[in-house]
């Protein structure tokens, strides 16, 4: 222990340093360790456990469900339902605005179809200030003589105080006659005085004239005046010919261009028959004909509207056309059952056997009413009706037969029998 004073710090500095110098020379004294070798030692490795602890700390997560199925049903409804309503709002957002494009698409297509149209290009060849007339309806065949010619003004002349618009008339040797002069006013179009036709062929053109001078002539107009009807000739069949079929085509010849009908007078429901001929005007129409007399009336209306007739008279005879009916029996006794047979066999005008007729039989026995049966003729010709007849009236009864053609032909025939 040191002393407490100047003295004694002094003697505890002394030994401090003291101490401090003999540090070194103890440590020469030290003896120093052996080299190490190189070769490592070897140590068994072992591996201990976790602590129980530590396992029950961190033992793994379980994947078992653990939401009810309910709920869990829920969910996915509740999710199915706001993809729907995403997937709906989604499509009404694109129409909407699909939409809109298209709306603004169509107005501004609208505005440019609105903006005023360049003025008309005239026909190729002519002229801005070339007027044009109006083509002539029904490629120009009129049975009017007099008419009013149209036409449109060039845009540059229309309002203009002094022009006017010249109508010529063309004759067969290309010569020039003005036939009218209209003032130009502030309409594109022009309607002159009434002109008068000559038969034939018309022609017409127009020119603008202006205070410096005349302008190029317009296309030519046609007109073709027409009054006269046209001709009908009748080349097959001759006039006043017998004939035995149910229908004939009538052939012939009239103006070109022409429509022609056709219709029987006495033909019951014959509507007429129609055909617009060609350039060379020749025609072929069918006709039905009935037995007897027949008279057939031929319209011919031109392209002017002139209409023209013929009359074409025919007979059609039957010829071998016939129905034949056979009853059997013909005799019997009121007292007995006995059954009736009546048979039709009808032929046509040649002779062959008339197929797909209407038959109507009909039969009188002394004491029953008239009974009557509808049938057809087959293939053959025939037609059989076939009935029992259980009592009948001593007397004399009768059976007919009325068959009708499909061209509306009759014929019949009748025989007897006896009820003893």
């Amino acid at each position: 222990m040191g002393v407490f004073g100047r003295d004694g710090l002094k003697s505890d500095r002394d030994a401090t340093i003291g101490a401090m110098e003999m540090r070194p020379r103890r440590a020469a004294h030290v003896r120093p360790k052996p080299p190490a070798s190189d070769r490592l030692k070897s140590r068994t490795l072992r591996s201990t456990p976790p602590a129980q602890e530590l396992v029950r700390r961190y033992r793994p997560l379980r994947t078992g469900s653990q939401i009810p199925l309910p709920i869990g049903l829920a969910a996915i409804g509740l999710c199915l339902v706001l993809g729907l309503l995403t997937i709906t709002f989604g499509l009404g957002l694109l129409g909407t605005v699909a939409s809109q494009v298209g709306s603004a698409f169509g107005n501004a297509m609208a505005h440019l179809s609105s903006q005023a149209a360049p003025a008309a290009a005239p026909a190729s060849g002519l002229a801005l200030d070339t007027p044009v007339l109006d083509a002539p309806p029904n490629d120009g065949y009129t049975n009017q003589s007099k008419l009013n010619l149209t036409g449109r003004v060039p845009a540059g002349a229309i309002g203009q105080s002094g022009d006017v618009i010249r109508i010529y008339s063309i004759d067969t040797d290309n010569n020039r006659h003005q036939v009218a002069q209209i003032n130009v006013g502030a309409t594109s179009r022009f309607v002159s005085q009434e002109m008068t036709l000559t038969e034939g062929q018309n022609v017409y053109v127009a020119s603008l004239v202006t205070p410096t001078g005349e302008g190029q002539l317009s296309p030519k107009l046609t007109y073709i005046l027409d009054t006269k009807p046209p001709t009908i000739t009748v080349s097959s069949p001759a006039q006043g010919t017998l004939q035995k079929s149910s229908s004939i085509d009538v052939v012939g010849k009239t103006d070109p261009g022409a429509r022609v009908s056709i219709r029987n007078e006495v033909a019951i429901g014959g509507a007429p028959a129609n055909q617009v001929v060609g350039s060379d005007g020749k025609f072929r129409l069918t006709v039905a004909l009935v037995t007897g007399s027949n008279t057939i009336d031929i319209t011919s209306v031109d392209q002017a509207g002139n209409p023209g007739t013929y009359t074409l008279s025919l007979r059609r005879d039957r010829g071998l056309l016939a129905a034949h009916l056979v009853v059997k029996p013909v005799r019997f006794s009121s007292t007995a059952h006995t059954t009736m047979t009546l048979t039709i066999h009808a032929t046509t005008a040649n002779g062959s056997p008339l197929a797909n007729a209407s038959v109507v039989f009909s039969i009188q026995v002394p004491g029953p009413a008239v009974m009557t049966k509808q049938m057809t003729t087959d293939s053959k010709g025939m037609a059989t009706w076939q009935f029992e007849i259980s009592s009948a009236f001593v007397g004399n009864g009768n059976a007919s037969v009325l068959v009708t053609t499909a061209s509306g032909d009759v014929i019949s025939d009748s025989a007897r029998f006896y009820v003893t």
